[in-house]
């Protein structure tokens, strides 16, 4: 039996080739029966052509009979016959052969379609063994739902069977490998297959989020497994826990005086840019770099536990990315959370733009931007600021500005957030800090060797008085006078305060925690006055920030607590500084923390804002319409400083309610002729010669801080509790 011929057949494929070979055959086949016919037609006409030259021959030699004539047409007539005989047998010869290969041809089509029907029998048994392997075998507990309108589904399914494994995120998502979890994942994540009869495939907020109720916490050990082994909450971590004591006892006093039952755990995510990798403040936190973020960062995030609300807390810009779905992988781009607010930086801001660009903005009205200094809403609006040349890399946000949280109540433009000045220690620790005798020294505030530089004499002076103590590097060149301590930890901070009379600013840093950490520790602030004041018209330090604010004195918050606390000094002037240190050691204060700067105090302001600020839904009004007083500035004055002549705080949500002539007819202004628009930061404001009134067209640029030399501004201004300027007194 000759060879078999080797024909590659792939998988899928197999009978659609043998069906192609079958076709190659056929034609072979007809070819040559052609060929055949044309050989027998060729054989036959010879013949013909033999029977009518003898006929001719015949003719011929009958002539030459008949003429007599014999020789050489004889001679020519049989060579001719002998060579016409030679060519007769060569034909049939080639008949011959062309029998047999006739004979062969069809032998060989005979075994040929034995060959081709084994092979049509083996690919018929490849794809019934094929089919077997790939088939979806039903599961008692899993069975197939019908497959109508998911034409892909059987593929995905035999996909997945052997390709979950590919990519974590099948796991993250739940298939183990079964079934019913490749099920699950292709018809409830991705949408390639029917849902399991009997599913119900819940939404993004009953699937993410956890039901319940918030409760005070007692403790902060729900905390310690979400920062432990977070390099980039190590300082964080520390501070939080060093005043888990203070925090536990706050939530409990907070929630004997207030009703705080009925509130819904919230789902909150905590992206501070600042301790990111990418920016790597954190790591400067230990060797004397700045620590004003992270204090408020630390306190949040203690408040918001405590407060009984559920934290996520990112690190990276991957986790991010997993949080909010944009991490790129195997399987589609799902969030692992849907926060109800979010909690980051002007950093972190830019880091979630540029990694997320397509689904940031979903989150936008979600958003709080913790922002120390503050951001006035010409620097916020995008197209005013670029018109107008307020150029800032902190700038340009396009939020509503009470989305920004300040660190100190800096303008009413935005929402004051703050954090907790208080002695951070146990009931032990606090016993021995106790116990130390107040002594005739002062602590300088400075810990950089550039913040004393040109301050000789005016330490000077002050040294005739007092003893001087610094906690500023080794190497630094200070007065010989000084006892420096070095870089020192919060404990042994508090107990110099504790031992000093007078904490001594040096006009920089600005507006820092520490001068109201020594009012804490009964420790009197000396702070310089700036002549002139500092702003980003003048200052180096305040020349990209997102505002033109002009900062009176090193700390503004403190100069408004006044004396005894707080006293003013120009640093140039010898007698001015001796009046006030003579004043200030000839007189004993007790620990003084406005309640705003305490840990219950935060954990009111923080509860209220969760509970009532609301950015998503236009028809809510927070504050209270009810506490809304409305006063007319004099010509040139802001409605900040109107209010505050008032005792009252401009409130910037209320300015949508002024924004009317009828609003403005219910307050005693008559508006003869009126016109909207967004080219003012004063509005609404009136003409009083003209009647004229101007509304403002661009909600993003009410502004409580801008005043204009011709028109009268409309002052919305509310009251607010005493040490607690966040909140209006209707609002607890």
């Amino acid at each position: 039996m000759p060879n078999r011929p080797f024909i590659c057949i792939g998988e899928g494929s197999g009978i659609m080739k043998l069906l192609s070979l079958e076709r190659t055959f056929s034609i072979s086949l007809f070819i040559c029966f052609i060929w055949c016919l044309g050989l027998s037609y060729f054989t036959l006409s010879n013949e013909q052509e033999a029977a009518r030259f003898g006929h001719q021959n015949s003719w011929t030699k009958k002539q030459v009979e008949a003429s007599g004539a014999e020789g050489p047409l004889m001679h020519n007539y049989e060579r001719e016959f002998k060579a016409l005989k030679i060519q007769m047998e060569a034909e049939e010869n080639k008949t011959e052969k062309m029998e047999e290969t006739i004979k062969g041809l069809l032998s060989n089509k005979l075994q040929l379609e034995q060959e081709v029907a084994h092979l049509k029998e083996l690919l018929v048994q490849k794809a019934e063994e094929h089919t077997n392997k790939d088939k979806i075998n039903e599961d008692k507990d899993c069975p197939l739902p019908p497959m109508d309108g998911y034409p892909e589904c059987q593929g995905k399914l035999k996909w997945m069977k052997e390709g979950w494994t590919s990519d974590p995120c099948y796991s993250i998502n739940g298939v183990n490998g079964s079934l019913c979890s490749i099920l699950i994942y292709l018809s409830e994540i991705e949408t390639w297959c029917p849902r399991l009869p009997g599913r119900v495939i819940p939404t993004a907020s009953s699937q993410r989020t956890e039901a319940g109720q918030a409760v005070i916490r007692e403790n902060l050990q729900g905390l310690s497994s979400k920062l432990a082994n977070r390099i980039q909450y190590k300082w964080i971590n520390q501070r939080i826990f060093s005043m888990e004591d203070i925090w536990v006892k706050a939530g409990r006093s907070l929630s004997a005086k207030h009703d705080l039952k009925g509130r819904k755990a919230k789902q909150i995510l905590v992206h501070p840019g600042a301790v990111t990798d990418e920016i790597g403040i954190a790591r400067l936190a230990f060797n004397g770099g700045p620590l004003g973020e992270l204090v408020q960062w630390s306190d949040l995030v203690s408040t918001l536990h405590i407060l009984g609300h559920h934290l996520h807390l990112s690190a990276s810009i991957t986790d991010l990315k997993i949080f909010l779905g944009g991490l790129k992988s195997g399987c589609p781009s799902m969030p692992t959370l849907e926060p109800n607010l979010i909690y980051t930086d002007i950093l972190g801001l830019q880091q979630m733009q540029k990694a997320l660009p397509n689904i940031w903005s979903k989150y936008q009205c979600k958003i709080r931007i913790l922002d120390s200094f503050g951001t006035e809403p010409d620097f916020n609006h995008v197209s005013w600021a670029k018109g107008h040349n307020l150029s800032s890399p902190y700038g340009g946000l396009n939020l509503i500005p009470l989305q920004l949280y300040t660190m100190f109540p800096h303008t009413p433009d935005n929402t004051f957030l703050g954090f907790v000045v208080q002695p951070h220690w146990s009931d032990e620790e606090n016993k021995k800090l106790e116990s130390i005798k107040r002594k005739n020294q002062a602590l300088v505030y400075g810990k950089r060797a550039s913040f004393w530089k040109g301050k000789t004499a005016y330490l000077d002076t002050i040294h005739k008085y007092l003893d001087l103590h610094g906690t500023v590097d080794n190497g630094a060149l200070i007065p010989s006078y000084v006892t420096n301590h070095g870089i020192v930890k919060g404990a042994e901070v508090h107990a110099l305060l504790r031992e000093s009379k007078v904490f001594v600013g040096l006009s920089f840093p600005f507006e820092g925690p520490a001068p109201l950490e020594a009012l804490a520790n009964g420790c009197v602030f000396l702070n310089p006055r700036l002549n002139p004041p500092q702003s980003r018209l003048n200052s180096e330090f305040f020349k990209e920030k997102p505002n033109i604010r002009e900062v009176t004195s090193q700390h503004p918050y403190a100069e408004a607590i006044g004396e005894p606390y707080v006293w003013m000094v120009d640093m140039d002037n010898s007698t001015d500084v001796e009046r006030a240190v003579k004043a200030i050691i000839n007189q004993t204060i007790e620990p003084y923390i406005p309640y705003e700067f305490t840990c219950e105090g935060m954990l009111q302001r923080v509860n209220i804002l969760i509970e009532k600020q609301d950015f998503c839904n236009s028809t809510t009004s927070w504050p209270p319409l009810s506490t809304l007083q409305v006063v007319t500035a004099e010509v040139g004055a802001s409605c900040k400083d109107t209010c505050q002549k008032q005792g009252l705080i401009c409130e910037p949500a209320f300015f949508p309610h002024l924004n009317s002539a009828q609003s403005l007819a219910n307050y005693g202004i008559n508006c003869q002729t009126t016109e909207h628009s967004g080219g003012y930061l004063v509005l609404p404001a009136y003409d009083n010669n003209s009647k004229r009134c101007v509304f403002q067209s661009d909600p993003l640029l009410f502004s409580c801080v801008r005043s204009h030399l011709s028109w009268t501004r409309v002052c919305p201004c509310r009251d607010y509790i005493k040490d607690q300027i966040a909140l209006c007194k209707a609002c607890l």
